[in-house]
């Protein structure tokens, strides 16, 4: 690319027609790229992001509850489990309550238990995976810390009783920030 321009060797400048130029010329991309322990090829960016586990702790800021959260990157987005769900002049049409307060109850594996309040931001289908079927949630915003990151994301309002860990956190928090490996917990 840098070097389409010049036709022949005479036209190049002084700098390339030296041995070892193509050295000098690829150092920008040996920089950018490396190996990691394994032998593959790391860019920066990817250099440059958090590692998640399979599970992680993260904490809703604004309660300061901390949830054993499983990291789902077939997810599109969070999920949070809740005990209760209040809206301010809630309407029957669910479709109305979209931009209303919410008032919602939390609670974690260790018991500790929370009132969140907010704004409805949106109301989603979702295919549920503990009953195939599908089920409309509301979307609120949230900020959710994992160690020292933080992130507002839609996450949907749900019942998760039934599922091992009340928090799942889905690809729009770890889209752009995170890696995922598998092999680490929320313990490492």
């Amino acid at each position: 690319m840098i070097l389409a321009g010049f036709r022949r060797l005479q036209d190049m400048p002084p700098i390339v027609r030296r041995p070892g130029w193509a050295v000098f010329l690829a150092l920008p991309l040996l920089v950018y790229c490396q190996q990691d322990a394994r032998g593959q090829t790391v860019t920066k960016q990817e250099r440059d992001k958090l590692v998640i586990g399979a599970t992680a702790d993260i904490t809703e800021v604004s309660s300061g509850i901390v949830f054993p959260a499983r990291v789902d990157t077939g997810a599109k987005s969070c999920s949070l489990h809740v005990e209760k769900i209040e809206i301010d002049d809630e309407s029957p049409d669910p479709l109305e309550n979209v931009g209303k307060p919410i008032r919602f109850q939390v609670k974690n594996h260790n018991g500790d238990s929370a009132w969140i309040k907010t704004e409805i931001v949106g109301r989603v289908r979702i295919r549920s995976a503990a009953t195939n079927k599908f089920d409309r949630r509301y979307k609120v915003a949230l900020n959710l810390q994992w160690k020292d990151f933080q992130k507002v994301v839609s996450v949907t309002l749900n019942d998760r009783t039934d599922m091992a860990y009340p928090l799942l956190i889905g690809r729009n928090f770890l889209r752009g920030d995170f890696l995922v490996d598998v092999e680490k917990d929320r313990n490492d």
